[in-house]
């Protein structure tokens, strides 16, 4: 007969298989997606230096058209990530790649700074549900000391899509006439194309949940399923169940949004802008200007797994996230004081990004802490769209600064500030024992 010890041995075994499989099966391809979504997202800010002339746009007009994305997103945020609950992750984010993608494909014909405003609409309405969805179905599959680590890996893609984007884009403009389109119909017409093909692979190839899964054994099926469920039970024991009608006027999560928005505020400020502060610096090439722009964002992909597995090491997600805030804030004072010397100013933002970049997998650990079930669903999404609305802010401050001043240097100002309140929350957060302690899975009611 097993002894205690060795049934224990056994159920950490096949925990330990079971994870390894689900994070290099599911990580990888979860955030191959969500690296075409970046670009399709921010691709515009590259376009933009073709785009604003052809459809004779101002920097504020185009901050504004290409940050209306997010109104978009967030009105069709929550009600996608209900309907993902109910039809299952691999229907629900093919149908809205599919739907993504040829919104993507259809602003190369824009005639105007209008239709592009009702394109970036349009496109924030496709793509709502997304970012959220995917990280619905992560808790199904890992338990909390998992999750950010997988979570790294999905949100590598973040830094890998905008080091792909600026070269690629950079390219893609050099095609100037191919098809008979200018180089900025190009980026949005052959970067949009992807977002389609790939509905069809996470149509057929997705598993719903654990048990779909032939990659798994039947035992790594069940530890996953039971590990998850107990998990959720414990929970629930500790901090209550939040019911959906109490989501939205939860102060936790308006905490959470805060600090996200900061995140968020930097993260499309500095993706859409990038480049014409890259530009700003000197007499560049659009091909030059394109690798550079591919510098810091390739410094964050390197960084970013080495820095989430530190952060966890080190414990108290939320006092990680204060600190990886802060130090995107210091560097991003850097990069402006170092303006004059691009060299500088551009190691200054390789270390601003990298860290802002590894925030993302940290906070994203953060609401399953205190939701589950629907709520999570719902609260999820509720935290990504208001707190997407900075997508909104960003670009537009950056805009009305950058023609106030006449440089989008100075933009990085407001970003370092919004990242300041940003790390402020994240330390208060680090002092509550529902974000900075492991649940107790197991304890009796």
């Amino acid at each position: 007969m097993s002894s205690p010890a060795s049934l224990a041995r056994t159920s950490s075994d096949v925990g330990a298989s079971a994870m390894k499989k689900a994070i290099w099966r599911l990580g990888p391809f979860l955030g191959l997606l969500y690296l075409v979504a970046y670009i399709d997202r921010n691709n515009a800010g590259f376009a933009k230096l073709e785009m604003t002339q052809a459809l004779q746009m101002t920097e504020a007009v185009f901050g504004l058209a290409a940050g209306i994305f997010f109104i978009g997103y967030l009105l069709f945020e929550v009600p996608s990530n209900l309907l993902l609950e109910k039809f299952g992750a691999r229907k629900w984010i093919a149908r809205i790649m599919i739907t993504w993608g040829i919104v993507a494909v259809l602003t190369a014909f824009v005639q105007d700074a209008t239709q592009f405003a009702i394109a970036r609409f349009l496109l924030g309405i496709a793509e709502a549900g997304f970012f959220p969805g995917v990280l619905l179905y992560l808790t199904l599959w890992f338990p909390r000391q998992y999750r950010t680590q997988v979570l790294a890996v999905f949100a590598l893609s973040n830094p890998l899509a905008n080091a792909i984007a600026a070269p690629l884009s950079g390219w893609i403009m050099g095609l100037h006439g191919f098809l008979g389109m200018e180089g900025w119909q190009l980026v949005f017409l052959l970067e949009g194309i992807p977002a389609v093909l790939l509905a069809f692979v996470v149509f057929f190839w997705l598993p719903d949940r654990p048990q779909d899964a032939r990659w798994l054994t039947a035992a790594e099926q069940r530890w996953i399923s039971d590990t998850v469920a107990e998990e959720t039970a414990a929970t629930e024991r500790v901090h209550g169940r939040v019911r959906l009608a109490a989501v939205f006027g939860n102060g936790r999560l308006w905490l959470l949004i805060l600090l996200f928005f900061g995140v968020v505020f930097g993260a499309y400020g500095l993706g859409l802008w990038l480049p014409t502060i890259v530009k700003g610096m000197g007499d560049f090439s659009t091909a030059t200007i394109g690798w550079l722009v591919a510098v810091p964002n390739i410094c964050a992909a390197l960084l970013m797994l080495p820095w989430e597995r530190a952060a966890r090491k080190q414990g108290n997600i939320p006092l990680q996230v204060g600190i990886t805030l802060s130090i995107t804030a210091l560097s991003l004072l850097a990069a402006v004081a170092a303006r004059e010397v691009p060299l500088l100013a551009l190691a200054a933002l390789c270390v601003g990004m990298s860290a802002l970049f590894a925030t993302t997998p940290l906070f994203w650990s953060l609401p399953p802490m205190v939701l589950t079930g629907t709520a999570a669903a719902a609260g999820l999404a509720f935290i990504n769209s208001v707190g997407n609305l900075a997508g909104f802010a960003g670009p537009y401050a950056i805009g009305w600064i950058t023609e106030s001043t006449g440089s989008a240097v100075w933009g990085l100002l407001p970003v370092a500030a919004l990242t300041v309140m940003g790390a402020a929350i994240g330390f208060v957060l680090s002092r509550r024992p529902e974000f900075s302690k492991q649940v107790p899975v197991g304890t009796a009611e």
